[in-house]
């Protein structure tokens, strides 16, 4: 369930008045979203301080008609462009300064937008207003990390050496989507032996050999929101040799002591890069810091990817409300690589792992003990 139009509109015309400017145009999907109910990159927004107008062509204008109860619907079309509704509106209201999302638009579309609307244009970046979660957002991204959860436990009952990267995804995307999920995330991640070492390794037509270890990221969207989730198993080889014996286990538990003293440090009033400084000390200190190149999580939503990120540069402090990934991972090139994820909900106390899987290293095929 997206975020009410009505609580999205006070919070964009309360931002407005914060940053004084008159009026807002919205393209960036993620940011419709929330007012329309769409994702869809077609048409615009155009909030003013008291007024608020979608901007549709046919293909969309009576599907919003049923949902744009507080809004004015203007269809546009080779007549009525966009822009010429736009600077009616700003004539009407007499509006001087108007925000745009220069950052989801290409340089051309910036400069034509510039060159059309009878204002000052202001660049804006309005994703600040998605990182707290409502309660029906957080509902819905804990529905999405259901499915994405109840994936992960039936994959790895699912594969088995013979088996193809490209066969375990599939089974893993046809799960999901059999579950309620309107598609996956993102592309999957499914990488085995030595592509492991490849953190957005693709699923390819390798074939899956006992004895290696296997990651898999993948994630559900699930009404437009995602989930996000990363597993590493041993595949199953039929021996009695001990787990411990294995070339990555010690880098396994390296990796899971980094990714729970990162989930232990998350409340609200911690600065995001304190956060990666907590994961990255202690993969650094056990002498493979060289080989966890990237950021330790982000913000999860209507977007895979949001902001704040948990990585050095992000200063950024945490609020009750926010929703992140917790993912560190150490990345050996000729030998392989782990990475654990999961999605964490900032609480007054604390935070919410919201996903049950287990995290020990755990053998494909097994029961879970």
């Amino acid at each position: 369930m997206y975020k009410s139009p009505s609580s999205a509109l006070t919070a964009c015309q309360i931002w407005l008045a914060k940053r004084n400017l008159d009026a807002v145009i919205i393209n960036a999907k993620q940011n419709k979203f929330s007012h329309t109910g769409l994702l869809s990159t077609s048409g615009h927004l155009f909030i003013t301080r008291t007024s608020q107008h979608i901007l549709a062509d046919s293909r969309y204008y009576h599907e919003l008609s049923a949902k744009a109860d507080s809004y004015q619907l203007h269809m546009t079309d080779t007549q009525h462009p966009a822009p010429a509704i736009i600077n009616q509106i700003i004539a009407q209201e007499k509006l001087a300064c108007v925000g745009f999302e220069a950052e989801h638009l290409s340089y051309s579309q910036s400069l034509s937008l510039i060159e059309k609307i009878n204002a000052e244009m202001i660049p804006i970046c309005l994703d600040e207003l998605r990182q707290i979660k409502t309660r029906a957002e957080i509902d819905t991204i804990k529905s999405a990390c259901l499915i994405a959860d109840c994936a992960c436990a039936h994959i790895r009952q699912y594969i088995r050496p013979g088996m193809t990267e490209h066969q375990i995804a599939n089974e893993l995307e046809w799960f999901m989507k059999n579950e309620g999920a309107e598609k996956t995330s993102f592309d999957t991640i499914v990488a085995s032996g030595i592509r492991g070492a490849m953190p957005h390794a693709k699923a390819s037509q390798k074939v899956v050999e006992a004895g290696e270890f296997i990651t898999l990221d993948f994630g559900a969207q699930y009404q437009g929101y995602c989930s996000d989730m990363t597993r590493t198993f041993l595949v199953d080889s039929n021996d009695d040799k001990p787990l411990q014996e294995h070339p990555l286990y010690a880098i396994y538990q390296v990796v899971l002591q980094a990714q729970l003293a990162a989930i232990a440090a998350i409340q609200p009033g911690v600065r995001c890069c304190d956060i990666d400084s907590v994961a990255r000390s202690i993969i650094s200190a056990a002498g493979y810091g060289d080989f966890f190149g990237h950021n330790t999580g982000h913000a999860i939503g209507i977007d895979v990817h949001e902001n704040p990120r948990f990585s050095p540069a992000d200063t950024t402090v945490l609020q009750a409300g926010m929703l992140l990934t917790v993912e560190p991972g150490i990345y050996l090139p000729e030998l392989g690589g782990v990475r654990i994820e999961d999605v964490v909900l900032v609480t007054k106390n604390g935070c919410e792992v919201l996903y049950q899987m287990p995290k020990q290293l755990l053998t494909t095929g097994e029961d879970i003990q």
